[in-house]
C-alpha cells in the first residue's frame, strides 16, 4: 500500500530522518526504509557526524542503528539532550535485555526495536513518535503564549500600581480579572467593578476570534435593548474583520494603531463610549459602554476605559490560551472525546455527588470486538478512522448530561448521572445495536464491528469507590466477552465477579495498564 510523504508540520516540507549507523549496511537497508515511507533522509556514521548534522539540517527524527545500545546510544542520547534536542528518537539494536531498553527510555529515546525488525514496525513507531513530537511541541508553544500572556497581564498589574490613590478602584479591578481563567467570570467582574469607576447604562464586549459578545444593561429585563446592543456589536465586528483584511496606504508609517485611540460619539440619545481591546498592538475586540443620563463621557473616564481595556484584552487572551491548553491535556487527541484523565476526575465528582445527594449513577465500560483483527488485516490508519467513526456513533447517542471517553486502545467509558441500571442497560443495548447495525466502509467494501459492554451502579453495597465502580463494570465487560461478544452484561455483586473473572482479567482496575479483552 502506498503512503503520503511524512510532511513536517511547521515547514510544509518532508520531515527529516537522520540515519546513525556505522555499519554500512544496516545505514542503507534503514535509509531505503525511511525515503520508501515518504521521509527525508541524511546520514551519519558517528555521533561527532550526527551531532553536526543537527546543525545543518532541520531533524525531526533520529533513527540510531548500534550494535552495544547501552554505551553508543546513550552517549548519542546525552549529547543530544545537552543540545536540547526535540528530535524524536529511535534506537534500533540487538536485544539486549529489558534493563538496558528501560535505561535507554530514560535516557531521552521514544522507542528500542530489537532486530530484525518486522516490515512495518519500525515506520509505524517513527509515525507515532513524530505524532507525539508534534503534540508536545504544539503543548510547549501554548505554555509558552500562556506564560508570555502572564508576563504581559502582571507587567500592566505593576503599571496600575503607579496611578494616583483615586485610580485604586481600577487597580482592583485589573486584579480581580488577573485572578480567574473563565471568560464568564472575567466579564462578571468587569461588569460589577467597572460601574464603580465609570458610570454607565448599558455595557458590551466584543471579543473577535472565537467570536462571543456579552451584554448588560440597566434595566436587564429589557431584552429589546440588549438585542439592540448585539446587532451593533455584531455590525461593528464585521467591520473590523473587514478593516483589518484591507491595507490603508496612508496610515503606512504613521506609528499609529488605526484604531489605537478610543472612540466617543453620540448615538440616538445616548452617549456612547467605544474603546479596542488590544493586544501586541492587534485589535481583538472592543468595549462599548453606552450613558443615557448626565454629559458625554469626559477625557479621564476615557483613560479609565483604556486602562481597563488593556488589562480586559490581557485577560481574556490569558482565559483563552488557558482553555486550548486545558483542551489539549483533556482531550483525546484521535477521537475528540475526553481522555483517561479526564474521564476519572470527571467520574470522582459525580461518584461524590452521587454519595451526597443518593441519586444513581452508572458506569458503562465498552470494548469492540476482535478489533486487534481489523488492525492487523488493514493497518492501525484504517483502524483510527473506525476507531474515530465509533466514537462519533456513541457521542451521537448518548444525552447532554452523560459523559463519554476513550479509556485506552479501543475501549471506551461512559458515565451515566442520575441513571438506573436500567436505563443504562437500556441505553447500551442501543448502542450496541447501532454499532452493529452501522455499515463501515474500508476501501469501498463494507466492514460490520459489534462491541461489547458492562453495566456497573451505585448505591451498591460492594463499590465504595470510583475504582470499585470501574473493576465492577469491567467484570461485568469480561462477563460480556465470554458469553460471546455483542451483548451488554451488568455488574451484579462486585465479590462474586471478581472471584469469577479468569485470571489476569478479574482484578483491573482504574489503574490499569494492561487490558486486553479482544
Amino acid at each position: 500500500m502506498l503512503k503520503e510523504p511524512q510532511v513536517s508540520a511547521t515547514s510544509g516540507m518532508k520531515s527529516v530522518v537522520l540515519i546513525v549507523s556505522k555499519s554500512s549496511r544496516a545505514s542503507q537497508m534503514l535509509v531505503r526504509r525511511m525515503e520508501k515511507a515518504g521521509y527525508q533522509v541524511v546520514s551519519a556514521k558517528t555521533d561527532l557526524d550526527a551531532v553536526e548534522c543537527l546543525g545543518r539540517h532541520q531533524v525531526e527524527a533520529i533513527v540510531c542503528h548500534t550494535q552495544q545500545a547501552r554505551n553508543s546510544a546513550l552517549k548519542l542520547l546525552e549529547q543530544l539532550r545537552d543540545r536540547e534536542s526535540d528530535a524524536c528518537i529511535i534506537v534500533v539494536g540487538a536485544d539486549e535485555g529489558a534493563e538496558r531498553a528501560a535505561a535507554l527510555l530514560r535516557a531521552g529515546a521514544y522507542d528500542y526495536l530489537t532486530l530484525p525488525i518486522r516490515t512495518g514496525r519500525l515506520e509505524e513507531s517513527l509515525r507515532q513518535g513524530l505524532d507525539t513530537r508534534r503534540s508536545f511541541i504544539q503543548v510547549r508553544e501554548l505554555s509558552g503564549r500562556l506564560r508570555n500572556a502572564n508576563e504581559d497581564l502582571a507587567h500592566e498589574r505593576d503599571t496600575l500600581r503607579r496611578w494616583s490613590q483615586t485610580l485604586a478602584q481600577l487597580n482592583h479591578t485589573g486584579q480581580a480579572m488577573a485572578g480567574t481563567l473563565n471568560a464568564d467570570e472575567i466579564i462578571r467582574l468587569l461588569r460589577g467593578r467597572l460601574d464603580q469607576i465609570v458610570k454607565y447604562d448599558r455595557l458590551g464586549v466584543l471579543w473577535l476570534d472565537p467570536e462571543r459578545i456579552w451584554v448588560y444593561t440597566a434595566d436587564a429585563s429589557n431584552e429589546a435593548v440588549q438585542e439592540e446592543v448585539k446587532r451593533t456589536l455584531l455590525a461593528t465586528g464585521r467591520r473590523l474583520r473587514g478593516a483589518s483584511s484591507a491595507s490603508q496606504p496612508d496610515q503606512q508609517g504613521s506609528g499609529e494603531h488605526p484604531t489605537e485611540a478610543a472612540a466617543v460619539a453620540p448615538e440616538r440619545s445616548a452617549h456612547v463610549l467605544e474603546v479596542p481591546l488590544l493586544v501586541a498592538q492587534g485589535q481583538v475586540g472592543l468595549i462599548r459602554l453606552e450613558r443615557e443620563r448626565g454629559a458625554s463621557f469626559h477625557s479621564d473616564e476615557i483613560e479609565i476605559a483604556k486602562a481597563v481595556a488593556t488589562s480586559l484584552a490581557l485577560a481574556l487572551r490569558n482565559a483563552e490560551t488557558h482553555s486550548q491548553v486545558q483542551n489539549m491535556a483533556m482531550t483525546d487527541g484521535l477521537t475528540n472525546l475526553l481522555n483517561r484523565r479526564a474521564f476519572s476526575t470527571i467520574l470522582t465528582r459525580e461518584f461524590k455527588n452521587t454519595e451526597r445527594y443518593g441519586t444513581p449513577l452508572c458506569l458503562v465500560m465498552a470494548d469492540l470486538d476482535n478489533f486487534k483483527k481489523i488492525n492487523d488485516e488493514h493497518g492501525h490508519l484504517i483502524g483510527d478512522r473506525l476507531l474515530k467513526e465509533t466514537a462519533t456513533l456513541i457521542y451521537r447517542a448518548i444525552r447532554a448530561v452523560d459523559v463519554v471517553a476513550r479509556y485506552g486502545g479501543e475501549e471506551f467509558a461512559i458515565i451515566l448521572p442520575r441513571t438506573d441500571t436500567e436505563q443504562a442497560t437500556i441505553l447500551a443495548t442501543r448502542i450496541r445495536e447501532q454499532i452493529a447495525n452501522h455499515v463501515f466502509v474500508v476501501n469501498g467494501a463494507p466492514v460490520r464491528l459489534t462491541m461489547s459492554m458492562g453495566v456497573s451502579r451505585i448505591p451498591h453495597s460492594s463499590v465504595t469507590s470510583p475504582d470499585d465502580l470501574v473493576s465492577a463494570a469491567d467484570a461485568a465487560l469480561y462477563q460480556a466477552k465470554a458469553r460471546g461478544r455483542n451483548c451488554v452484561e451488568v455488574s451484579p455483586d462486585l465479590l462474586t465477579h471478581a472471584e469469577a473473572a479468569p485470571a489476569g482479567a478479574g482484578g483491573a482496575s482504574a489503574g490499569s495498564e494492561s487490558r486486553v479483552y479482544g
